[in-house]
């Protein structure tokens, strides 16, 4: 028997969490289908700290995807314990709009990040996560040549 289903073949809180966590990547962050956030985020949904409902979360998603197109979001390592899900994931796409003040430069970027969810019921109601955003500033400002970056993308490190 696996550990991701009870003895009654029902899938466990944990992996319901990290199904959940995969599913705003894949739906959110990927395919810019932002009415998911309203069956994923709780309406007193905290980004850091700070009350922002679904509507956070859909803000972020449609400002990145401004000005990065074909964003793509891979999520690599999942870890749950009780209510919490942290999932490590890798994202790419093509400066194509304003970022971080720099006008669009063409190129594709990728970077990490690790996202801290707490879920209850079903529905996201905190997310502490840290982006390496200098990594893709460090990216858009190179020189010519090979453009920093990390390694594999983060699903093919998935043992």
């Amino acid at each position: 028997m696996s550990d991701a289903v009870t003895p009654n073949g029902e899938q466990t809180v944990q992996e319901a969490n990290k199904a959940l966590a995969r599913l705003w990547f894949e739906e959110g962050w990927s395919r810019g289908n932002l009415q998911a956030a309203d069956r994923i985020f709780a309406p007193e949904f905290l980004l850091n700290g700070e009350p922002v409902g679904p509507a956070g979360p859909k803000r972020s998603v449609w400002s990145r995807r401004a000005a990065f197109a074909g964003l793509r979001v891979d999520v690599g390592l999942q870890v749950a314990e009780g209510p919490w899900v942290t999932s490590w994931y890798t994202a790419r796409g093509t400066h194509v709009g304003e970022f971080a003040g720099l006008a669009p430069t063409g190129r594709d970027i990728s970077s990490e990040g690790i996202q801290l969810w707490r879920v209850e019921n079903g529905l996201v109601v905190e997310d502490r996560n840290v982006f390496d955003t200098r990594r893709v500033i460090a990216q858009l400002l190179a020189p010519d040549g090979p453009i920093p970056g990390p390694g594999p993308r983060a699903a093919a490190r998935r043992e």
